[in-house]
């Protein structure tokens, strides 16, 4: 009894401990983001005008260090750059800008030549003989990044310009179809190298940096080729996209499945989906080489050519079936998910759902992927002392594999995995592995089922200090679930009554595997 005791004082100790780094990270970074200056505040980009960026931002194009409409030397404080065409202007003077120069135009008639779009980007500053100093001024292309040299206060605008640097990725004005103000399609070059790149970028993952992503490309890139998914849907975007694409998803694993069932539901399957790592897990950018997470500094020039060096793969896309039992009222509606990743009933649903309400709540405005694992850490702890409905699991769930019952022992988890990569990169397939089960794949049309015991064994799995309950190999997958319990697909959360749940594959999807050379950094 002695020993028990000890026990629980050991465990509220640990929950104290934790709870009160978690509660002072939380502390420090509200007071991080009130006194801190946020330079990627979330501007909308508009068809007019400019989208101004403070000039302590990172920047992906050359900008002027003085204003363009008064001269004057313009201070971290005060100084402004246009994220897409690199003009520049201090905070009073903005607005002047914004009615004597205009910024790219995204849309141009085909039938009228396309000229350079030069940008006073400072002077070349030279001694002379006398002491005086004095040089031709920089001008800048914000489609075509060539720079050139001129005494002059502005370049002839009648040199067309062939997007030279880029020219292969990006989308020409003179493509671009638009009826009422609404882009409608876009007219392919004749041009075999010709792939253009289109940036998802998710401002919700838990990075929270996908803002600075915004703004890196839209400098380098047609600006309708980078969209914020937080005000513009990827079904909105993929419904004019050309035929062959490439696609880069910054963001987590919720963003990638997004875009990917977005492109199902358009049946646009010319369009290959890489990933740049921005949410707290990352599973899939962790199988297909893009890494854990991105760096502290984003250079867009070497994302680019990452992407276009990547390979394509095929992915096997799976459907999720969930039809409730039929109650009081009648019978619920079907539901239906697409599950890339992973599909789990159980304490890892629960510890996904607390962090997502705790997230939608008040998390969002500090998100960092440091306070995510922080978050979920707690999380499951707490978890560990109340399970809630997850406990005992197996009394309420009856799982079939190909038609074959599964004998479940106890457990508060069951998982089907379609990647070698869950919570956060812990291959549970594979974990103690030793040739007994065949190997995994994410394009053998086969998805894997595990069990796991508790949210310590979710612990003890993730330090490698444990294995998981697999079970079996199979291309279908039933799950009668009796009572109430959390789910998730893919990272997306929910509770789920009593419900039959059924796992077919879908057919596949397209993703882009990072070259070795990448995959190796």
């Amino acid at each position: 009894m002695e020993n028990i005791v000890n026990l629980n004082d050991v465990f509220f100790n640990c929950y104290f401990l934790i709870g009160g780094l978690f509660l002072s990270y939380l502390v420090y970074k509200i007071f991080y983001v009130l006194f801190n200056n946020n330079n990627y505040i979330q501007i909308n980009y508009k068809s007019r005008g400019h989208t101004w960026r403070s000039i302590l931002c990172n920047k992906s194009i050359p900008y002027n260090i003085y204003c363009t409409a008064c001269g004057k030397l313009m201070l971290h404080q005060d100084g402004l750059f246009c994220e897409c065409c690199g003009v520049s202007a201090c905070k009073s003077c903005c607005r002047a800008v914004d009615k004597r120069f205009r910024c790219k135009a995204i849309t141009w008639p085909s039938d009228k030549a396309f000229y350079h779009h030069w940008v006073d980007v400072g002077s070349f500053r030279t001694q002379n003989a006398d002491n005086s100093e004095n040089g031709p001024n920089k001008f800048f292309c914000c489609w075509c990044q060539k720079i050139k040299l001129s005494y002059l206060n502005a370049l002839s605008e009648t040199e067309e310009c062939n997007f030279h640097r880029y020219r292969d990725i990006i989308i020409p004005p003179t493509c671009v179809q638009v009826e009422k103000g609404a882009i409608t399609s876009i007219k392919p070059l004749l041009d075999d190298n010709w792939e253009p790149l289109i940036i998802f970028a998710n401002r919700k993952s838990g990075s929270n940096r996908s803002d600075e992503v915004l703004s890196l490309f839209r400098g380098l890139l047609n600006p309708i080729q980078v969209v914020d998914i937080s005000t513009t849907s990827p079904e909105s975007v993929v419904r004019w996209l050309p035929p062959r694409c490439r696609i880069l998803a910054a963001g987590g694993d919720g963003t990638v499945a997004w875009i990917l069932n977005s492109l199902l539901a358009a049946g646009h399957m010319g369009a290959a989906v890489g990933i740049l790592p921005m949410g707290t897990g990352n599973d899939l950018s962790r199988v297909l080489g893009w890494g854990p997470g991105c760096g502290s500094h984003l250079d867009a020039h070497s994302i680019i050519t990452s992407i276009k060096q990547a390979n394509e793969q095929v992915l096997d896309r799976w459907k999720v079936t969930i039809t409730p039992r039929r109650g009081r009222l009648g019978r619920a509606r079907e539901r239906v998910v697409f599950a890339y990743n992973y599909a789990s009933i159980g304490v890892d649903a629960q510890v996904a759902l607390d962090f997502h309400r705790a997230r939608s709540q008040f998390l969002h405005r500090y998100a960092s992927r440091m306070l995510n694992y922080v978050a979920y850490a707690w999380l499951g702890a707490t978890r560990a002392w109340d399970a809630g409905a997850c406990d005992a699991l197996e009394r309420r769930l009856a799982a079939r594999v190909d038609g074959a019952e599964l004998a479940l022992p106890p457990l508060q988890a069951l998982v089907v995995l379609n990647i070698p990569s869950w919570g956060a990169g812990v291959d549970l397939w594979s974990m103690g592995n030793e040739g007994e089960v065949e190997p995994q794949r994410i394009d053998d049309g086969k998805i894997e089922v595990v069990g796991i015991s508790s949210s310590i064994h979710i612990a003890r799995l993730q330090c490698g200090l444990a294995e998981p309950y697999r079970f079996t190999q199979g291309s279908k997958v039933k799950i009668e679930l009796n009572g109430t319990c959390a789910m998730q697909v893919d990272g997306e959360p929910w509770m789920q009554g009593p419900a039959t749940v059924r796992v077919a594959r879908a057919g596949q999807c397209r993703v882009l595997r990072a070259a070795p050379a990448r995959a190796a950094l």
